[in-house]
């Protein structure tokens, strides 16, 4: 430890108030927690060691320590350092970014100067987090630094702590005040709001510490009612969250619930630091503090944490919206299983005609932007008729059923079981979608093939003729980007998926469906039966509409995009693949080789595979982080999934005998 003992020898004689000694020391303590655990305990105590042992060191450091955090402010660090603000997502985002590259600026009287400048990077937090309590108590008491209580009434670390509890407090009531707050929890419209009256408990008991600020005993009976109106601050913030499902929740509400327990959090550490307890030495307590104002600090800069605290629980919401419309594309019985084919012939059929809509469209001479127009309102159009008329498009599934299946998991692994019961649901999806993808397939060849000769017939052309060799290239997997542009599609049925899940969330949220019973204008001239039906149209049928009309921009404008960019992008979809695959066999005079039909019928078997691996993927992934879950317990899922289907192989294609 030479290099130890020479920077701790220049610690003793500077006389400076410079971070960079110290931040040296701190830099070497921290390499050696790359080493194994035991390694990383020898080294430790050996500085303790060389600093009890050589008094001139200890000394020096004491005193270089004293000069540098000696009446630092600490209030801005408590208050505010990695404290969920109001500003947007996006603009959290961005500034969390700069932060990584720019260190924001901190004033050199402030506690955060000196803890920016030493502990810089984003992990010191855990580090310091695991840093044994003992050794940091230890290393005080070779320093010779008194503990957090041991001062007289000018202590600053406990004047600065009651600052920031005063400033906690009335933020926390102010913002539990907001009304996108209180709407979360209509059942406390009538009761006395706990927020405000923990504040003025808080109040009550920081004016008794400022005259005696050593009656802070953990008897004192108003610290004992701060605990109590904590505790129901936190049982209004659990109601928030049991309330969503039924109320729904905005991303602002969110950000202001989320907001508010971060702070109340925040409050109760800083109340625990100025209570003397029995249990917790002195010296205890300012280890806790410094720690926990190293954490506080570390994590102002964390992009994925700040992503996953703000969007987990408005993810699980949309996705549980999401499987709520989803348990419609499952089936259980036959009668079930075979009305859900017949949809997937009625989508197919409308998909087919679609198709041919598109292929004449292609021939019309205009702008881009034009086309992009034209081809978003029929894929449009031909989703929401789809929808609306309730048929099946096989693809949508998947982005729906994931919810449910995440759902399951959550159920099977909070109850400790053997994912029997999810293994019963992966075989029920799984067929429901064999038997919408061929229904889809199956009606929509022969259809297209229909509209073909029929437009032969009454318009003598053949409409398929120049567009033939594009239409069958275009499935070859092994000559074309087919499977790069299925992708495409399956990332487009997930974004519909969300965007579904959004709306529905939306409309709980501002309660879209009651206002428009209750449309001022709408009751001079409508009667109360109308504004219901309209307003239960809108509350089951509103979010699909949405959906689809953004599933057909994307479908539609995609290919458009690319030419603009100079990109090779496009969607393919397995049932118009394969209503394509009839108008191009038509435009080819059922003249293709052995090998086009070959590779044709591979194409729209692998688009169909991705179309469905994609969406079923990513909303599979988003629906399982928004319930938490580890995709490490996936491999016990996928092991009783396998074991399922090695017993039971013909309930995935087939509802069994019940």
């Amino acid at each position: 430890m030479k290099s130890v003992v020479d920077l701790l020898h220049q610690i003793s004689v500077y006389k400076g108030n410079e971070t960079s000694l110290l931040v040296s020391l701190v830099n070497i303590i921290r390499t050696s927690n790359t080493s194994t655990k035991s390694a990383k305990i020898e080294d430790y105590e050996d500085l303790i060691f060389l600093i009890d042992t050589h008094p001139e060191l200890s000394k020096g450091l004491q005193e270089y320590l004293e000069r540098l955090c000696n009446k630092k402010s600490i209030v801005k660090i408590i208050t505010e350092a990695n404290l969920i603000s109001d500003s947007s997502f996006y603009s959290e985002i961005r500034d969390r970014i700069i932060l990584k590259f720019l260190p924001e600026y901190s004033d050199s009287k402030s506690a955060e100067y000196i803890i920016s400048d030493v502990f810089y990077k984003e992990n010191d937090g855990k580090w310091v987090s695991e840093l044994s309590e003992d050794w940091c108590i230890k290393l005080l008491d070779v320093l010779e630094i008194e503990g957090i209580y041991e001062k007289d009434n000018q202590n600053w670390l406990i004047m600065d702590l009651i600052l920031s509890i005063k400033i906690l407090s009335h933020r926390i009531a102010g913002n539990a005040m907001h009304s996108g707050f209180i709407q979360i929890v209509p059942e406390y419209y009538s009761l006395e709001n706990p927020f405000a009256s923990l504040q003025e408990e808080v109040n009550a008991y920081l004016k008794d510490i400022e005259i005696d600020y050593k009656q802070r005993s953990e008897e004192d009976i108003n610290y004992r009612q701060i605990r109590i109106l904590s505790n129901q601050c936190k049982d209004y913030i659990q109601k928030a969250y049991k309330n969503i499902p039924v109320l729904g929740i905005s991303f602002k509400a969110h950000q202001k619930l989320m907001m508010v327990e971060n702070m109340l959090e925040r409050l109760n550490a800083a109340i625990d630091m100025i209570v003397i307890k029995n249990d917790r030495s002195s010296k205890a307590t300012l280890v806790m503090l410094i720690k926990s104002l190293i954490i506080f600090n570390a994590g102002k800069s964390k992009i994925s944490d700040y992503i996953n605290q703000t969007t987990q629980t408005y993810a699980r919401e949309i996705t549980r919206s999401i499987a709520i419309k989803g348990e419609q594309y499952i089936t259980t019985s036959k009668a079930e299983y075979w009305s859900m084919f017949k949809a997937a012939l009625g989508g197919g059929a409308l998909v087919s005609i679609a198709c041919l809509i598109k292929l004449k469209m292609t021939y019309i001479e205009t702008s881009l932007f034009t086309k992009a127009i034209y081809f978003s309102l029929n894929y449009s159009l031909v989703f929401i008729a789809i929808y609306l008329l309730h048929f099946s498009l096989a693809t949508k599934q998947p982005a729906m059923t994931a919810a449910s299946l995440a759902n399951q998991i959550d159920l099977d692994i909070q109850n400790k079981s053997d994912f029997e019961s999810l293994s019963e649901l992966v075989s029920r999806i799984w067929r429901s979608q064999f038997i919408a993808f061929t229904g889809n397939v199956l009606m929509a060849f022969p259809t297209a093939l229909l509209c073909m000769f029929s437009w032969t017939y009454i318009f003598e052309e053949n409409a398929a003729s120049t567009k033939a060799h594009y239409l069958i290239s275009e499935l070859n997997i092994f000559t074309s980007p087919a499977i790069f542009h299925a992708a495409i599609a399956g990332v487009f049925l997930f974004f519909s998926g969300l965007i579904a899940g959004n709306i529905s969330n939306r409309n709980k949220v501002m309660h879209i469906p009651q206002r428009i019973a209750d449309h001022p204008i709408l009751k001079q001239f409508t009667t109360l039966r109308f504004r219901t039906k309209l307003s239960e149209f809108v509350d089951h049928y509103w979010a699909g509409i949405i959906s689809n009309f953004w599933f057909g921009v994307f479908m539609g404008s995609v290919g458009i995009v690319g030419i603009i960019l100079g990109l090779n992008l496009d969607i393919r979809h397995i049932t118009f693949a394969a209503g394509n695959f009839a108008i191009g066999l038509y435009g080819y005079g059922f003249n293709l080789s052995a090998y086009d039909i070959f590779h044709s019928v591979l194409g729209i078997t692998i688009i169909g595979f991705v179309n469905f691996s994609v969406s079923f993927g990513l909303s599979l992934f988003l629906a399982l982080r928004s319930r938490g879950i580890k995709l490490s317990e996936l491999k016990n899922v996928l092991r009783s999934i396998k074991n399922s289907f090695l017993r039971y192989p013909l309930s995935y294609f087939y509802p069994p005998n019940t």
